[in-house]
């Protein structure tokens, strides 16, 4: 496996695709690279529509080889660190990976913690989140 790539993204879901599948639209010489460790792909914008009971959740879901880009790499590995100032990111499995420019795009984690009365809320079912 190649160690280098010209842009690296971090992160499978439709924001690191969608970046890939642009700039490879515009010009696909590009050298790039996916790390993302999931098989299955996710179109999270849809969950608003399944948590209002008007679209099935199963459909939300792919094949995470399906959407990958033409012309992009899939690593399929985690990003576990980072060094800037070397230009490289550090994985699980697949060693150091160097790049040119980086796109950190890893999807969100919830967090209720941090707004007051937020997790209580959601124990209670008083208010609800499409997001895991």
């Amino acid at each position: 496996m190649k160690n280098h790539y010209q842009i690296l993204i971090i992160g499978g879901g439709t924001g690191g695709i969608m970046t890939a599948a642009n700039l490879l639209s515009k010009r696909a010489s590009l050298d790039i690279a996916i790390i993302e460790p999931s098989e299955d792909h996710y179109y999270q914008p849809a969950w608003t529509l399944v948590g209002a009971g008007t679209f099935d959740f199963q459909k939300t879901r792919r094949a995470t080889a399906s959407v990958m880009p033409k012309g992009a790499t899939w690593i399929k590995d985690y990003a576990t660190g980072f060094d800037a100032d070397s230009n490289m990111v550090k994985t699980k499995s697949s060693g150091n990976i160097t790049y040119d420019f980086l796109v950190v795009a890893p999807g969100l984690v919830m967090e209720p913690d941090l707004i007051p009365g937020l997790k209580e809320g959601l124990e209670k079912g008083i208010i609800c989140s499409n997001y895991t």
